[in-house]
């Protein structure tokens, strides 16, 4: 699953953060600027839900 968020540096660590907690990330790509919001950035995740043990 490819999944991509936006937001501020801070927005982008915290969701990084919590999305680990429910999805093993495979792959994060490089940080790109949002042209419409000066200090937004976005990112996007490869990713696949967690197995419930």
């Amino acid at each position: 699953m490819r999944i991509r968020i936006d937001g501020t540096r801070a927005e982008i660590v915290d969701a990084l953060f919590r999305l680990r907690l429910h999805f093993t990330v495979y792959a994060v790509s490089r940080a790109y600027p949002d042209r419409a919001h000066p200090h937004h950035w976005r990112i996007y995740l490869t990713t696949r839900p967690r197995e419930n043990r």
